[in-house]
């Protein structure tokens, strides 16, 4: 009914206007002055009507842009401060159906903008948005810890992050993909680096994903070490046990063989070399099981003086070597106790080995929000080419090391959604850093 009443209206007017155009005109040929003055007053008056009626309806459509623009509701006929004069009533039930249908589709947009935005926030890989000619429209939470920048408006600001992914992004094109390697933290990280693009209301919008994969990496890795141990040893372990039974029983048939005494204690000596030989290698064998089979972390609540403390009271020798530095605030680690400790004991062990004087456990935060613990010596150090192989198993540089401390090492903080680096120069020590998941 209001839809009917707000068209007929204009339509009246109009009509009404009409006629007495019509009528003023017949009164003035026909000489009836009077009701000619009387109908140009009626015609006036409809035409004033008529001017009202649009002047309102102008307003109440500067209004309705007004409420667009800014997402109000005109919920009253005076709600925009500016209006002198009512609203046409008619027209408002209309535009504040009009405001509510756009209102509501504003709602949803909204809500699946949010949406996608807190799912963008909440993957691992750093996504950054921009223009082609290099203003940031905008990063996800992940690429702020990694770049360590809130709000950067370029992408030349990222050069504080490196000095090549400006030009990397520049060019980067829809479909690429590349992988590069950066210093990150004292640890090297390789980032996969990929590109897309799309349009959106004209406008060309450029989309970088960059996705830490050395820890990927690293894991595969340690699986495949993983699987090749468990096939070595099951294998070596299948052929080695049924020998020292073997040579165990011919030990014991060896005096009824016929020959000389001397000749019989030769083979007898012979059987228990093999079978003290085989018996070492299926304890070394066994060393290597504790790789392929380490017991997945309990984890709790531990401060870094309970971690750090009883491994130095435990640990600690007659030179006082050993040596605590705590922050000044209580760092909570969310880690398996047990687990930590065996790679801190390993880490001091290695170092006194490298004939460190000083060893020195600490805590901390790293830039990008890692809690990392870290062991530095002052020992012999370890060569350049040495520390890109120190963690992989059966590596050592001992004359007496099985190399698996290390590996073991590595495992663990892997299961802890973690890792370990180093950092070493000859001469000068070393420092072994232990990093946690992002708090």
């Amino acid at each position: 009914m209001k839809r009917q009443t707000w068209i007929k209206t204009p339509l009246w007017l109009t009509v009404a206007l009409l006629v007495c155009c019509l009528i003023s005109a017949w009164l003035a040929v026909h000489g009836f002055y009077f009701s000619l003055f009387v109908a140009l007053c009626l015609t006036a008056f409809v035409a004033h009507s008529i001017y009202r009626y649009i002047l309102r309806s102008a307003r109440a459509m500067a209004q309705f842009i007004w409420s667009v623009r800014y997402s109000e509701f005109l919920s009253s006929s005076t709600s925009n401060p500016n209006t002198t004069q009512p609203l046409p009533e008619e027209l408002l039930a209309e535009m504040q159906d009009a405001l509510e249908h756009y209102r509501s589709n504003l709602q949803k947009k909204e809500s699946q903008l949010q949406y996608f935005q807190a799912l963008a926030n909440h993957i691992d890989m750093a996504i950054l948005v921009y223009t082609p000619d290099g203003q940031m429209e905008w990063i996800n939470e992940a690429a702020k810890r990694l770049i360590h920048r809130e709000h950067p408006r370029t992408v030349d600001d990222l050069a504080d992050f490196h000095p090549d992914l400006p030009a990397k992004l520049h060019t980067l094109k829809a479909g690429d993909l590349s992988v590069w390697q950066i210093k990150e933290e004292e640890e090297t990280v390789q980032l996969a680096l990929s590109g897309m693009e799309f349009i959106i209301q004209g406008r060309k919008l450029l989309i970088a994903g960059m996705k830490n994969i050395h820890s990927a990496l690293d894991s595969r890795e340690t699986e495949a070490w993983q699987k090749l141990i468990r096939v070595l040893t099951h294998e070596i372990m299948n052929s080695i046990t049924p020998i020292i039974s073997l040579t165990e029983l011919l030990t014991k048939y060896a005096d009824g063989l016929e020959g000389d005494e001397e000749t019989k204690t030769e083979i007898k000596q012979m059987l228990q070399t093999i079978g003290r030989r085989g018996s070492g290698l299926v304890r070394f064998m066994n060393s290597y099981r504790e790789v392929s089979h380490l017991p997945q972390p309990l984890l709790k609540l531990y401060s870094a003086e309970e971690l750090l403390g009883e491994t130095v009271q435990l640990m600690q020798n007659e030179t006082s070597d050993l040596h605590l530095s705590l922050p000044a605030v209580t760092l909570r680690f969310i880690a398996d106790k047990e687990q930590i400790e065996q790679v801190l004991i390993n880490l001091i062990r290695n170092a006194r080995e490298n004939e460190a004087t000083q060893i020195t456990l600490s805590a901390g935060i790293t830039p990008g929000n890692h809690l990392f613990l870290r062991v530095t010596d002052n020992g012999t150090g370890i060569e350049p080419e040495v520390q890109e192989r120190i963690f992989i198993p059966f590596f050592t540089t001992k004359p007496t090391g099985s190399g698996i401390g290390l590996t073991i090492s590595r495992q663990i903080m892997h299961q802890h959604h973690g890792s370990i680096a180093v950092q070493s120069k000859l001469g000068e020590g070393s420092t072994f850093t232990l990093r946690f998941p992002v708090v």
